[in-house]
């Protein structure tokens, strides 16, 4: 695992709850340090916040150092852009895992995730670094999905309604699948700004998925995928939880 442990929660089930004293002593006593791309939107900071219960150390890229202010005591801030490959191999340096939860803006340009996808592996490499652990959405498709046919029309509808973005978001995850690194693609369906139940269900997008989870879950879990070496070289589904 690249420079830490394998630590396991004392709930070893998928979607357990994490984040107790005892829990997070032990994390600290690791050290790991890790990469966050897309740190400031709703799920990454999401994402920040439960590193912070595992007592992770964080390497985050952003635009404006000083909208993660309120975490600043183990979070180091990195001025930039993900399409700029230094700005991004600065953000890698001194890591052991890098979590993506980059999206999309109004005027982000067509190729962004592609191009995020290319800069991150590219650093990962000269880095050393192989764990990398990515949000994508359920338009990335995979061997195991076993959709409804109401749900596959849907999904079809959904592609021909953001073109653009599924392009994108498609061509980004090929890249990570094609990188050589152990690579962990997310599927979550739709998110929800709910609190973090640990109740959330992972594998194939199928029957029975549930077709919501919050945040605060989506997070607890890609932060288990680095931390106990889950789903390597696969793209789970994950959903369930409550929305409000």
């Amino acid at each position: 695992m690249n420079g830490y442990n394998e630590v396991k929660r004392s709930d070893s089930s998928v979607g357990g709850q994490a984040g107790d004293s005892s829990t997070r002593s032990t994390y600290a006593r690791v050290g790991v340090r890790i990469a966050v791309f897309g740190a400031t939107g709703r799920t990454g900071r999401e994402l920040l916040a439960r590193a912070h219960e595992k007592g992770l150390q964080v390497n985050a890229l952003v635009r404006q150092p000083d909208r993660l202010r309120e975490f600043h005591d183990y979070v180091s801030p990195v001025e930039g852009n993900v399409t700029d490959p230094p700005t991004v191999e600065r953000v890698v340096t001194g890591c052991s895992a890098v979590v993506s939860v980059l999206g999309r803006r109004d005027d982000s340009p067509p190729d962004l995730l592609t191009v995020a996808s290319l800069n991150t592996i590219a650093a990962m490499k000269k880095e050393g670094i192989t764990r990398l652990v990515v949000l994508v959405n359920t338009g990335v498709q995979d061997p195991s999905d076993r959709l409804p046919l109401t749900q596959r029309i849907l999904r079809f509808m959904l592609y021909k309604m953001n073109d653009r973005l599924s392009r994108d978001s498609r061509a980004a995850a090929q890249i990570v699948s094609d990188s050589g690194l152990d690579w962990t693609l997310v599927r979550p369906p739709i998110l929800t700004d709910g609190p973090r139940t640990g109740n959330y269900r992972v594998g194939a997008l199928a029957r029975g998925m549930p077709l919501r989870i919050s945040r605060a879950d989506v997070a607890e879990f890609m932060l288990s995928c680095v931390i106990e070496g889950k789903f390597i070289h696969e793209r789970p589904a994950v959903g369930g939880g409550h929305s409000r």
